[in-house]
């Protein structure tokens, strides 16, 4: 099992604390990630009591007994159903819609008021945050012995019927686009995730655990900007939710200058593309930033 919510990041590891952090938390994360999904919100009014069972198991493992299931305000139908099945045993917490909160970091911040320390992880506050997804392939696993196979995929965008989809994994984005009706229009970008974070693919790539979206756009819809010269406005510093400095870490990437871009925190951009998302002069800043942690990686340097 891995997590749903697009980093696929292991579930055994979240279930394996080192053992001087004192875990007193469970999250269960049920805000989405990014703007046009919905699979998450479509889980949790049909497999609601699969959910909280998970979320269950996850708080025997680690001797927890607080739970709490997060879920942003505009999706008041999965609240209120949530909130019947648990009959209180289980906090259900009404989150105010913003991106991008379904981060586990913002999500810790929003829920618990802890900030995770740059360079750490919700281990550090106490915290264990897992996807609606994974707490019901974890029930999955455990009450039914069924291995993580398929999840369930948002399509939309430039298809004639967007659909949330139960898709096995390894199932080409081809197949999930024609159970739609096919291309609305002529298709520019198929892209895996959502219009923030996601990454733009062939058609014919499959549907892996950390695929939550396939997001059609049309020619219409997408629009390549020229790129000119940063001028120094900052508003991709404003909007940075990590606090940091996306012009000025870009800059240093071009430079190659990787030491001096982890002292200024690369490695804890949570690539949301909001900076790029401001940017008047159009620079890929989200793009560089990635570039720039792969190549940190890549040459065995550490966060700072």
């Amino acid at each position: 099992v891995a997590g749903f919510g697009g980093a696929a990041f292991p579930t055994h590891v979240k279930l394996s604390p080192p053992k001087e952090k004192k875990i007193d938390v469970v999250i269960i994360n049920g805000a989405e990630c990014e703007p046009y999904i919905t699979a998450d919100h479509r889980l949790m009014l049909e497999e609601g009591e699969k959910i909280l069972k998970g979320a269950r198991i996850v708080a025997g493992l680690l001797g927890v007994e607080r739970i709490i299931l997060a879920i942003e305000n505009n999706k008041k139908d999965a609240l209120d159903y949530l909130r019947s099945l648990s009959n209180g045993s289980i906090d259900v917490v009404s989150l105010k819609t913003k991106y991008p909160q379904g981060d586990e970091r913002h999500l810790i911040k929003a829920v618990l008021n802890r900030e995770v320390p740059r360079g750490g992880l919700p281990f550090d506050v106490g915290v264990v945050v897992h996807n609606i997804g994974t707490a019901k392939a974890i029930y999955d696993a455990v009450y039914q012995g069924i291995p993580l196979v398929e999840r369930v995929v948002t399509v939309t965008g430039d298809v004639h019927v967007p659909k949330n989809l139960l898709a096995r994994i390894g199932t080409p984005f081809s197949h999930l686009i024609e159970e739609c009706g096919g291309f609305k229009g002529e298709a520019k970008k198929i892209i895996s995730g959502g219009p923030m974070m996601g990454i733009a693919q062939y058609k014919d790539v499959p549907v892996v655990k950390g695929t939550s979206c396939v997001l059609v756009l049309n020619e219409q819809r997408v629009k390549i900007a020229e790129e000119k010269a940063c001028i120094r406005c900052g508003k991709c510093i404003e909007a940075c939710p990590m606090g940091l400095m996306p012009t000025v870490l870009a800059a240093l990437v071009r430079k190659k200058s990787f030491d001096t871009a982890l002292e200024y925190s690369i490695m804890s951009c949570d690539d949301c593309g909001c900076c790029a998302y401001v940017c008047p002069s159009n620079i890929p800043l989200v793009q560089l930033l990635r570039y720039g942690k792969v190549c940190s990686r890549s040459l065995g340097k550490e966060s700072r």
